[in-house]
């Protein structure tokens, strides 16, 4: 749920009735399942180099794991990735 509301946020169309526009509100939102298993280094890698041509703003929005105290990020396949 909460990707999908960002998504809203960042592509909502300008004019609607929401009383909002997106910063990007001209583009096209797609999404790829990966919450399915085990999120490794090489799911969300994977997950960030389908179709790269297509794509011009990301959102991890799945977020890390966070005790707190330490942010964590993306580990070095999914940095490659990007």
């Amino acid at each position: 749920r909460h990707g999908t509301r960002c998504a809203g946020e960042v592509a909502a169309t300008a004019n609607n009735s929401h009383c909002t526009v997106g910063i990007a509100f001209n583009a096209k939102i797609g999404g790829v399942r990966m919450l399915d298993g085990d999120v490794t280094d090489m799911v969300e890698a994977k997950s960030l180099s389908l179709n790269p041509q297509h794509i011009h703003i990301y959102s991890a929005s799945w977020g890390p794991d966070d005790d707190g105290k330490t942010v964590d990020g993306p580990a070095s396949l999914a940095r490659q990735a990007f």
